[in-house]
């Protein structure tokens, strides 16, 4: 395990896979489906701007970074040729490859368990995403730098932001939970971006999250 992907990040995702798959699936009480609804808003704003922004034509082939329970993988599988979604946690893609069975698109759906930064990719894609990723990620530079090096089209990421009154409360939560958090400023985001030989598209607030759409500088 490298110092981009800590131990304690995969352990606890380890621990919550099937509580955070519900956030999509719904499978929890009326009133927690209710509170997603409130308090979890931009996540599910992100994911619909996510698969807007890899939806398109153009658009064939997409990478995962970080797929969890693939759910961004699911609704962009049927009409793409190659979907690769990798995740460190076994857990998390147990769950992923059950629910593209359930969907009907388990064949057009690679999922794997591996360290993105110790992967070995032969081929690049049209698009990467790393959605709820750089949250963990504490030297973010090396993380972009591969998927900018990997995209042929366009790279979407997302990074909390840090200036929020939710920063405070989920720094605490997680760090009590034993996983560590970043949290970034529109600033650092673009400085990250031009040191990692990204070329910002749009950078967008949404909720407390910034959505962001860069294209490789080198393409």
């Amino acid at each position: 395990m490298n110092q981009v992907q800590p131990a304690k990040v995969k352990g606890y995702w380890e621990k919550i896979a099937a509580e955070f798959d519900t956030i999509y699936s719904g499978e929890k009480s009326p009133f927690k489906c209710w509170l997603d609804k409130v308090f979890r808003a931009d996540m599910y704003e992100r994911y619909r701007l996510t698969v807007e922004e890899c939806g398109a034509d153009s658009i064939r082939s997409v990478l995962d970074v970080g797929t969890g329970s693939g759910r961004f993988c699911l609704p962009l599988a049927k009409g793409k040729e190659r979907i690769l979604g990798v995740d460190f946690s076994q857990p998390m893609i147990d769950i992923a490859k059950k629910r593209a069975e359930e969907a009907g698109v388990a064949e057009k759906c690679d999922f794997r368990v591996a360290d993105f930064m110790e992967l070995e990719l032969d081929e690049a894609f049209d698009a990467v995403i790393a959605i709820g990723v750089f949250d963990y990620i504490n030297k973010p530079v090396p993380f972009l730098s591969k998927m900018a090096k990997t995209s042929v089209v366009k790279v979407v990421a997302t990074f909390p932001i840090l200036w929020s009154w939710r920063a405070p409360v989920r720094w605490v939560r997680l760090n009590l939970a034993g996983c560590p958090v970043y949290f970034f400023t529109e600033a650092k985001v673009r400085k990250l971006c031009a040191e990692s030989g990204l070329a910002v598209k749009s950078l967008k607030r949404v909720g407390k999250i910034h959505f962001l759409v860069a294209t490789p500088a080198q393409r």
